[in-house]
């Protein structure tokens, strides 16, 4: 105990001293009065212990009172505290207590005027100084009343009266209160001191040196040079919150054996000392520092009194009290365990009242939705219909910033409030664009309610748009096609926005989701030209119209100018994703694989900055297919490895069929073929194939069977894909070479003529004049041509490829252009255009046996090729492949069956049923009735059951026995 007084007394010793000097004055006979005073915490208790403690230890006599706020109504409850003394002998204790109930039974009441006296008061006054005087005969006397701003009217005026008249009397009077703006009792204080025996202590807090060597005292000197500033400064000076602050300290020290140079948040000691010292600050001050703890700053007076109800002036005089306590500065609580505490000690009820309050209040003051929704947060509801508002301006306040967290907990908030249906949609909506940055499997969770509000007429242009999206996005085709066929039955071209957005979505359609737009009616089944110039479209529109140019006209730098300006020009966001994947995409198909990535590089920063996972995954899936293009394969499976690692195949929907596509392609050309079958065995949406991405996956997936001597089955995934192509108008080779592929896998088959007409025929198509394609276009013409012919169009072919934008062809050029040289004699030369192919290969991660290409023109298989990939069929409309028959043979029975009816006949003579064999091969019923139609005349049956024998298959009833 005596430690913590040592503690407390800091800088206080000048104080201790005056009241030393006062006693002795009292003890040669000059009574005085001595008022010591300051805010609550400043060490007024302590000081006045200790002196009392000294005064004891001189042979003075002690009687002791402390007034309370309990007992202010009390009369004469202070004087009765001070003559109940223990230490008063007993004979003078009986007298008091006659005095003091004859004066009691007078009904005095205990808010009575301190100066003014009637005769019986004046009677025991003078009685109870009687007794003083005859104690202080013993020696000095100091009477002590601590907390004087609590005491009762009638003890006040037994004091005044007994001041008057010890001038010349052994006693001392030490009087303490806490300091207020307003006195509590200002006649007392103007009566008290206009006498000159009155001497008033002012008591201030503790400055930098005196923190200083209180923590030096508890803690040593090496550590009180790291905590002075902080704890200083946390504490205000005052000596309770320091002594609290302290305490914390070492108590978290020894629970966790660590130190720590930051005041701790939140801590017992000093969670107490604060209650302590609110309930001994004047009555608004508890209020006014909830309400500051509510708001979080100091703000104005008059926000604060129209909160609480106060005027002005009452809050002011609040807010200084506590500022003079050391736990406010002109921000707010100087130390956020402070503001913590007091919202945490109110009733659950009251503190949600209170941030409600708040929040009217600051919406009345027209400050920023965000401020006023973090109020609505706080109390976790928003009953008005204004709040629901509030929280979604706050909502995009916060996106516009990344910060979604906030942003989500508004909307929630918002939407567990929110009972109109069109304002519930568009908070829905919002609350889908931000999960979807996070997972789109997830985000669904918000579909069916957006599609009742899209069925109830609630739903705007936009957030029709994002639920259209959504659905596409996870191939659930035909809850995307009624919500579009109800969009445009609503647009009658009024709000420019919304058609601008239905043309926008439209056109991404028509290269994403064609089939859907082939199927529908309306004006989506054609999109109408636009005559608008691009300058003055928005660039959500602009981007999918440069696009669609170029899928009409062919690539051209006139494209590759838009796009970039597009990619200059938009920032990421949830309204522009689909406008920048536009322009890449166009990048890509305009052969410009290098800026795609540069620009990918860029906005997967700009992704990983504002934490969506599902843009970051997006822009890596781009990313590879650009690295692929650019015959990079090591990057392009690092980028599609991240793009999975980003979201789970799940979470992908029908899109995952182009990140596929770029991993299946790069494994394969890598020769890592172990790694292309664990993509193509990983499980996609049956709808895959009614998209873009379907011809993707198709595509790449005929280049693995090509790689492993599978050429008939790669045939018939490239044919399918180029129908689909041709069928949808995207027949692109810029965007993918079909006809190469299936000009290659013809090539396997030793249909020289066949892949000379469809490289010819791909020359024809718009886009071949690009280097990169007419490059690799060439160099299939040269392997379908005669062996002297070669080197003209290998030699044109590889001067046309880039390193930059078309590596790896370039290296299967110069490849084959080594083995032409060869093929003619010219080793020389075949030698060092070989070594430059293996050069190009290395730096692409290609095995060294692509540079020592196999035979141009391969020889018939002896075995026609039964499964199109270890775990896939082979993918929509599969078409006849040719064979290997002998020319001037007509097949007939089971050889004149294409690789496409040998597989639907094989399960159908199984038992397999037609639905089943259709979702197998990703085909519909009636394509395979067809098969099955020419499948019976070609084998001469006529009924399901006769297949197995024909085929030499096992029947169904073989095979469950």
């Amino acid at each position: 105990m005596e430690a913590q007084q040592t503690h407390q007394l800091v800088e206080r010793q000048a104080e201790l001293a005056e009241l030393s000097a006062l006693l002795a004055d009292a003890g040669a006979g000059r009574g005085s009065v001595a008022l010591v005073s300051g805010p609550a915490g400043s060490g007024k208790t302590q000081l006045v212990q200790s002196f009392c403690k000294q005064a004891v230890n001189s042979s003075a006599f002690l009687l002791t009172a402390v007034a309370s706020r309990a007992e202010c109504e009390l009369p004469l409850g202070v004087m009765d505290q001070l003559f109940r003394c223990e230490t008063l002998p007993p004979d003078f204790r009986r007298r008091v207590n006659a005095l003091l109930a004859d004066e009691l039974s007078a009904n005095h009441a205990a808010g009575a005027d301190p100066v003014m006296m009637n005769q019986p008061s004046i009677t025991v006054a003078n009685e109870l100084r009687s007794l003083l005087l005859e104690l202080s005969e013993r020696g000095p006397v100091v009477v002590s009343i601590d907390d004087l701003q609590f005491a009762d009217g009638p003890s006040l005026q037994m004091l005044l009266f007994l001041q008057r008249r010890m001038k010349s009397s052994r006693l001392l009077l030490l009087l303490a209160e806490l300091s207020t703006v307003r006195s509590p009792h200002p006649v007392f204080h103007a009566e008290l001191f206009r006498q000159p025996n009155c001497r008033k202590i002012r008591l201030d807090m503790l400055t930098r040196s005196g923190a200083h060597t209180m923590i030096a005292t508890r803690l040593g000197p090496a550590k009180a040079l790291e905590l002075t500033d902080p704890y200083h400064e946390a504490s205000g000076g005052s000596p309770l919150f320091l002594s609290a602050l302290l305490d914390d300290y070492q108590a978290i020290h020894r629970l966790a054996g660590r130190l720590e140079t930051e005041p701790a948040v939140s801590q017992p000691a000093f969670r107490n000392a604060l209650t302590d010292c609110l309930y001994l600050a004047e009555p608004a001050a508890f209020d006014v520092a909830r309400a500051v703890a509510a708001l979080g700053t100091v703000r104005s007076s008059v926000l604060i009194g129209h909160i609480l109800g106060l005027n002005t002036a009452t809050v002011e005089h609040a807010i200084a009290s506590l500022t003079a306590t050391g736990l406010l500065d002109a921000e707010g609580f100087r130390h956020p365990a402070a503001r913590t505490a007091i919202l945490e000690e109110m009733p659950p009820e009251a503190r949600h009242e209170l941030h409600l309050r708040v929040a009217t209040a600051l919406q009345n003051e027209g400050v920023a939705p965000v401020a006023v929704a973090e109020q609505l947060v706080a109390a976790g509801t928003a009953p008005e219909a204004w709040m629901i508002n509030v929280l979604r301006d706050a909502a995009h306040s916060e996106l516009a910033a990344s910060r979604t967290g906030m942003a989500c907990e508004y909307l929630d908030l918002a939407l567990n409030n929110c009972r109109d249906s069109r304002p519930l949609a568009a908070l829905t909506a919002d609350r889908m664009r931000i999960e979807w940055q996070k997972s789109p499997l997830k985000a669904m969770r918000h579909a069916e309610r957006l599609t009742e509000a899209s069925r109830g007429g609630h739903l705007t242009g936009q957030d029709t748009g994002l639920l259209a999206r959504s659905l596409l996005w996870h191939g659930r085709y035909r809850e995307a096609r009624e919500t579009l066929t109800r969009w445009e039955a609503h647009d009658n071209g009024s709000d420019r926005a919304e058609s601008e957005e239905l043309a926008t979505l439209t056109g991404w359609m028509a290269y994403s989701f064609p089939a859907l737009l082939t199927e529908s009616a309306g004006s989506a089944a054609t999109p109408e030209p636009d005559t608008c110039p691009d300058s003055v479209r928005p660039f959500g529109r602009q981007a999918v119209s440069v696009l669609s140019h170029l899928l009409a006209d062919g690539p051209g730098d006139e494209a590759v100018t838009n796009a970039e300006g597009i990619l200059h020009s938009v920032g990421l966001g949830t309204a522009t994703l689909d406008s920048l994947l536009a322009a890449l995409l166009t990048l890509i198909c305009a052969d410009r694989p290098d800026r795609a990535a540069s620009w990918c590089e860029e906005l997967l920063k700009e992704a990983e900055q504002q934490g969506a996972p599902t843009w970051q995954a997006v822009f890596a899936a781009v990313r590879a297919d650009a690295a692929f293009r650019q015959g990079d394969m090591a990057t392009a499976v690092k980028q599609g490895e991240a793009a999975l690692s980003q979201l789970p195949a799940s979470a992908w929907g029908v899109v995952i069929g182009g990140l596929l596509a770029n991993l299946i392609l790069a494994t394969t050309m890598m020769g890592q073929h172990d790694k292309a079958v664990k993509y193509i065995r990983l499980p996609v949406p049956d709808t895959i194939f009614e998209s873009r991405y379907g011809l993707h996956y198709l595509h790449a997936r005929g280049h693995f069977h090509l790689s492993t001597d599978r050429p008939a089955a790669a045939l018939t995934d490239f044919e399918s894909c180029g129908r689909l192509m041709e069928a949808w108008g995207l027949d692109l080779p810029s965007l993918i070479s079909w006809r190469s592929g299936a000009a290659e896998a013809a090539l396997a088959l030793g249909l020289k003529s066949r892949a000379r007409t469809l490289i010819e025929e791909q020359l024809t198509r718009p886009g071949t004049q690009q280097p990169r394609t007419r490059g690799a276009s060439l160099r299939l013409l040269a392997a379908a041509g005669a062996v002297e012919d070669r080197p003209a169009l290998l030699q044109e072919a590889v001067s046309l490829l880039q390193p930059d934008t078309g590596r790896f062809e370039l290296a299967r050029a110069l490849a084959d252009l080594s083995t032409a040289y060869h093929e003619l004699g010219d080793h020389d030369r075949a030698r060092g255009t070989a070594e430059r192919a293996a050069d190009m290969m290395k730096s692409c991660h290609i095995p060294a046996e692509w540079a020592q290409p196999l035979p141009v023109v391969r020889p018939p298989h002896a075995t026609r090729v039964a499964s199109a990939g270890p775990s896939r069929p082979a993918g929509p409309g599969a078409s006849d492949a040719p064979g290997g028959s002998q020319k001037g043979r007509k097949p007939v029975g089971v050889d004149a069956l294409s690789d496409a009816e040998r597989r639907v006949a094989e399960l159908a003579a199984q038992g397999v049923p037609n639905r089943a064999i259709g979702r197998k091969f990703f085909i519909t019923v009636s394509t395979v009735e067809q098969h099955l139609t020419r499948v019976y005349r070609k084998l001469d049956v006529s009924r399901r059951s006769d297949l197995a024998a024909k085929l030499h298959v096992s029947p169904p009833e073989a095979e469950s026995a």
